[in-house]
């Protein structure tokens, strides 16, 4: 099985960007690795409870799972719904209704916790860039602002690494006898 990892060294920082985000609660407190463990920095709306944040990769990755974190003392103003876009960077709070989703995702308090939340991992194959919308926070008011902690992808890169397979080695993987090579 291919282990999962957090993708934090392959997302391409100076590319991500929040829309809605409040200056001093930037992107950054939420993904960046130092600071994701603080309970006390964290990305925070602005003037209502949307956020609409764009995640690019250095290289294309496949996305399994993703945990989005919000401290017990901000968990009322957590995020309740979500909708993620594969490979939509020039997405905005407009273009985000007509724009097909990847996928939606209803949220409850206890799943801010920090557990990692699958995704359709059949749609999160090829992805360059991550768009995430918050339609709206745990307190049900439009108006008051969304906080989260932590944001972390778990997948993998999809670059080929590695030896070449040797000439025995590929002979069994094309007789599909690759689990028992000779």
């Amino acid at each position: 099985p291919v282990v999962m990892e957090d993708l934090y060294e392959l997302i391409e920082r100076k590319q991500c960007e929040c829309l809605n985000a409040d200056e001093s609660f930037p992107l950054s407190n939420a993904i960046d690795i130092e600071a994701r463990e603080n309970d006390e920095v964290f990305l925070k709306s602005d003037c209502d409870a949307q956020l609409l944040l764009h995640i690019s990769f250095q290289q294309i990755v496949k996305i399994h799972s993703l945990v989005i974190y919000t401290c017990e003392k901000h968990r009322a103003v957590g995020p309740k719904s979500i909708s993620l876009f594969v490979n939509k960077p020039h997405l905005d709070f407009s273009s985000s209704e007509s724009e097909k989703t990847s996928q939606e995702i209803g949220l409850s308090k206890d799943m801010l916790d920090g557990r990692p939340l699958e995704l359709k991992f059949t749609s999160f194959q090829n992805v360059s860039s991550l768009s995430v919308l918050v339609k709206g926070n745990m307190s049900g008011d439009e108006d008051e602002p969304t906080i989260i902690n932590k944001l972390v992808f778990f997948g993998f890169s999809t670059a080929i690494e590695g030896r070449k397979r040797t000439l025995e080695e590929q002979k069994a993987a094309s007789a599909g006898d690759w689990l028992n090579p000779k």
